[in-house]
């Protein structure tokens, strides 16, 4: 449950379709695989794992130490040279082999039928359900396809995967070096990114705040404003975040922080807090077809 209301001008942008949803790891960790128990690993969690199948010595102290600190992605770019044409095998059996079946979050998120979804997220856990109940208007983009901008102006439903898909290994942004050349090779993408910010609100849900190209484009639109005259983008989390680091994400992203309560180890007070939402969601939409007011 949310320890607070849900904002109501961010239930009427909802409503409107004025929002677009940005989906985390928090998200695919709803999921479980065939086996029963099996969760998608969180970013932090999968190199912690990756790290010890490589073994811990003098000669890879230095990639513990990076995941320890949060320096993530210099970790990733290490692994993944270590690993070298085992990777892209090593990310199908974390995020693929396990063949995980979408959870009740992914049938909320899919339920609130925003226009624009944009994945943080390799796997195609939300897709997969999404395309069960709006199949007939979606439309799933990568960051690098030549049309990727359609979801600006098009009138179907568009998932937008930032980071790539497993589909196509080499693609994906995953470490520092990526991150860097799609900001320059995919500059297109990234202005349109950047478009969306200034005519959509954002809603993240089960993200962390450290995603690099995100935090770049927050900041920039933040500081390029005047403070207070941009109207926020909100970020979902577990009320576990303290109070400095909410100023923070306010001061220099303009991100409202929204809290629930976490009840247990699987987020069970997120799916509760979306129900809400998806509830209060659906009373808005009724009203605007009954005063016509869209």
């Amino acid at each position: 449950m949310l320890t607070d209301e849900w904002p109501p001008q961010l239930v009427r942008d909802i409503a409107r379709r004025r929002v677009v949803l940005v989906i985390g790891s928090g998200v695919s960790r709803h999921a479980t695989g065939v086996d029963g128990f099996t969760k998608p690993p969180i970013w932090k969690t999968f190199l912690k794992e990756a790290a010890e199948k490589i073994g811990r010595g003098p000669d890879t102290e230095h990639i513990f130490k990076a995941i320890s600190d949060g320096d993530l992605l210099h970790a990733c770019e290490w692994l993944k040279a270590r690993f070298d044409e085992d990777w892209a095998a090593y990310l199908r059996s974390q995020f693929v082999d396990p063949k995980y079946s979408p959870g009740a979050l992914h049938e909320l998120i899919a339920l609130l039928d925003a226009r624009v979804v944009f994945s943080l997220n390799f796997d195609d856990i939300y897709e997969n359900k999404s395309r069960e109940i709006n199949e007939t208007s979606q439309f799933v983009k990568n960051y690098n396809d030549v049309d990727v901008c359609e979801f600006l102006r098009g009138n179907a439903r568009y998932i937008i995967k930032v980071h790539g898909n497993l589909s196509s290994p080499a693609t994906l942004i995953f470490t520092q070096e990526e991150y860097s050349k799609a900001r320059i090779s995919h500059s297109l993408f990234y202005s349109a990114f950047d478009a969306a910010l200034m005519t959509h609100t954002f809603l993240f849900i089960g993200c962390g705040y450290g995603d690099p190209d995100v935090n770049l484009l927050l900041e920039n639109q933040a500081f390029s404003s005047t403070p207070g005259s941009v109207n926020p983008h909100y970020f979902l989390t577990s009320s576990d975040l303290p109070n400095d680091l909410k100023q923070s994400l306010r001061k220099n992203r303009n991100l409202k922080t929204l809290t629930y309560k976490k009840i247990d180890e699987n987020h069970s007070g997120l799916v509760d807090a979306m129900n809400t939402l998806l509830s209060l969601v659906g009373d808005a939409r009724t009203a605007l077809t009954e005063d016509n007011n869209w």
